[in-house]
C-alpha cells in the first residue's frame, strides 16, 4: 500500500502518508499524463477539441471502454475521445490520442508535470502495446522486453503499427508490471499530475476529470478524479477543491505480485477512500 492524504498545493505535512514518494504500478491512472499532453497541445493552438479521430484496428485496443466494439471509419472528436478516457477509461479512445500526440510528446508531459522518475514511463506504452506484448500470442515481444530493457523503445516501435487480431490476446495469469511492463509513478507524482492539470484552469479539462468522481464524496466544491486497475494493480487519485478554492488529494495505490484476492478487495478499497475523505473533511 502507498497512499498520500493532505493539501495538494502547499507546503503543509500531509495527514497520512505511506511511501508516498515511492513508485508503484498505475493501471489506467497513466491516462492523466494523456490528458495533460492534449491540454498543452490545445493550449499551444496545435489541437482543437473538436479536431476528429476516426478509428481503424492500429488503435483498435481492448476493453474497459466501448470504442473497440465500434466500426471501422468511426468518428470521434478530441474532446469526446477525452472524455471516454477519463470518464469511463476506454482504451481505445486512449491510444486514438497518444496517436495523434506521438509517445514522445506525451513523455514530455510525464516530465513537465514533475514525475520524480520520468523514466519510469519510456517508453511510453499504448494500452494495445500493453496487452501485446504482456499477453498478446506472440510471446518473443515479452521475451525481448525483458530480455534487453534498453531495447524496449525499438520494441514498441515496431509493434505500433500492428493490428491485432481479436483472440490473440488473452489477459490472466501472473501481472506483468513486476516485469516493468506498464506505467509508474508514486501517490505524490499522481498529485502533481492532478495539480498540473488544475493549473491549466481549462473548464473543458475540470468537467471531464469531475464527470466520473469514482466512488460517493461530499462536502466538497469539485472533485477531480481517475482510477486504475489491472492484474495485482489498485489506483485511486483524487484531487478536491474546498469552497475557498484550497485543493486537497487523495492517492491510495494497492500492488501485489499474487493478485488472486485483490479483486475481492475492491469494495474495501472503496471504504478506505471514503475514510480518507472523512479523516480528511475534520482535518480541515
Amino acid at each position: 500500500m502507498r497512499a498520500f492524504v493532505g493539501a495538494a498545493d502547499g507546503p503543509a505535512d500531509p495527514l497520512l502518508d505511506v511511501a508516498s514518494e515511492e513508485a508503484a504500478p498505475l493501471g489506467s491512472a497513466f491516462k492523466l499524463y494523456v490528458l495533460l499532453a492534449l491540454a498543452q497541445e490545445i493550449e499551444a493552438g496545435r489541437v482543437s477539441w473538436d479536431d476528429e479521430l476516426t478509428l481503424d484496428d492500429t488503435v483498435r485496443s481492448l476493453p474497459s471502454g466501448e470504442l473497440q466494439d465500434e466500426p471501422n471509419g468511426t468518428v470521434v472528436t478530441v474532446r469526446e475521445a477525452a472524455r471516454k478516457m477519463i470518464a469511463i477509461s476506454d482504451n481505445t479512445a486512449t491510444d486514438m490520442l497518444i496517436h495523434l500526440l506521438g509517445r514522445e510528446r506525451v513523455e514530455r508531459a510525464v516530465a513537465d508535470a514533475g514525475h520524480h522518475d520520468p523514466s519510469l514511463l519510456e517508453p511510453f506504452l499504448s494500452t494495445r502495446e500493453l496487452f501485446q506484448i504482456g499477453w498478446g500470442d506472440d510471446a518473443t515481444l515479452r521475451e525481448r522486453w525483458n530480455a534487453d530493457p534498453g531495447a524496449r523503445r525499438a520494441l514498441v516501435d515496431e509493434i505500433a503499427e500492428r493490428t491485432m487480431e481479436p483472440g490473440s490476446v488473452a489477459v490472466g495469469g501472473d501481472p506483468v508490471w513486476p516485469e516493468g511492463l506498464g506505467w509508474f509513478a508514486s501517490p505524490r507524482d499522481l498529485v502533481r499530475v492532478h495539480e498540473a492539470l488544475r493549473a491549466l484552469e481549462d473548464p473543458a479539462i475540470d468537467a471531464i476529470l469531475r464527470e466520473n468522481p469514482g466512488i460517493q464524496v461530499s462536502g466538497w466544491e469539485s472533485v477531480a478524479f481517475k482510477g486504475g486497475s489491472s492484474l495485482g494493480v489498485l489506483t485511486g487519485s483524487w484531487l478536491v477543491e474546498d469552497a475557498d478554492g484550497a485543493a486537497y488529494a487523495v492517492v491510495l495505490q494497492l500492488s501485489t505480485a499474487e493478485p488472486a484476492g485483490l479483486g475481492a478487495q475492491e469494495d474495501a478499497f472503496t471504504r478506505l477512500a471514503q475514510s480518507a475523505f472523512s479523516f480528511l473533511r475534520e482535518a480541515v
